[in-house]
């Protein structure tokens, strides 16, 4: 059993055809599907079942996956480890991160690290905290930054970084309806939200729940940006954290803190535990916490 047996097979299971997967490979399918059942026969299962001309991935071959997807990922670490080692810090750094942190610190975490580590490519990909923790714990991440989700990360360190308070957020012109809203008193002000699928929107929506809060009017956009511009320039409040309201540049926004009714998120870096940490990774986490940290 050897690594290029796992590569094809990965490969297969992802393009579900094995002429397609000798195509990305650039080898032919009899050689691809010679490789596959070496595999098979070592493993002493079935990895795939044909359907027509596709193949679909065997019970036996999901679990395999799983454990392939494992291994190739620290073996790409430990070659980007090595080649750090004997070329300087170089190689591709991964980061996952939540919306907020996206729109408010990467860039900036981003010239940071980029001034210290010019030879690294680095990869800033927004997700939700469930893909970034998925990502980390199978090695497709380096690092995440999420927010805390009960009281423990299996096979994840989390290392707090500073807490999210929230605030309404509406235009100066707004003020007065806004306070009303908030005494749980009749206004016509529109919710401008997140999707549903956000963790910000159940926070929100809990809050409008426990609260008593009257929301007839909805308007949903899967950009802070753009729920912040919207609001700027409608009859309309949101609720995000409190950072977001420092984000319109063109004209002031009226913020109302809310850290009495809604807890603060915790956010966190995340990292593997047990497996090799790159060099680039270190760096990035003490940028992290040098920029982000609450003193």
């Amino acid at each position: 059993m050897e690594l290029r047996h796992f590569r094809y097979f990965k490969v297969v299971a992802e393009l579900q055809h094995f002429h397609r997967a000798a195509d990305a490979l650039c080898i032919s399918q009899p050689a691809l599907s010679n490789q596959i059942k070496q595999l098979e026969d070592e493993l002493g299962t079935k990895l795939f079942n044909r359907v027509g001309r596709r193949v679909e991935i065997s019970e036996a071959g999901s679990l395999v996956l799983a454990s392939i997807t494992h291994i190739l990922n620290d073996v790409d670490r430990m070659k980007d480890a090595v080649a750090e080692i004997e070329s300087g810090v170089a190689g591709t750094l991964r980061v996952g991160v939540i919306q907020s942190v996206n729109a408010l610190y990467a860039q900036d975490l981003a010239l940071a690290f980029d001034s210290i580590c010019p030879n690294v490519s680095l990869c800033i990909e927004e997700l939700s905290n469930d893909e970034i923790t998925t990502k980390v714990e199978r090695g497709e991440l380096d690092i995440g930054i999420g927010f805390a989700h009960g009281p423990v990360y299996k096979n994840l360190a989390f290392t707090q970084l500073f807490k999210e308070k929230w605030s309404l957020i509406c235009s100066l012109s707004q003020a007065d309806s806004a306070k009303r809203l908030l005494k749980g008193e009749a206004h016509d002000l529109k919710a401008i939200l997140l999707p549903n699928h956000f963790e910000t929107r159940r926070i929100v929506n809990k809050y409008f729940l426990e609260h008593h809060i009257s929301v007839n009017k909805i308007t949903e956009l899967n950009s802070i940006i753009r729920i912040l511009a919207f609001v700027r320039n409608s009859r309309s409040f949101t609720i995000l954290p409190s950072s977001f309201a420092s984000l319109s540049s063109i004209e002031p926004l009226q913020s109302f803190d809310l850290s009495s009714a809604i807890t603060p998120r915790v956010v966190g870096m995340l990292q593997a535990q047990d497996r090799i940490t790159k060099r680039s990774a270190s760096i990035f986490a003490e940028v992290l916490t040098e920029q982000l940290s609450v003193t």
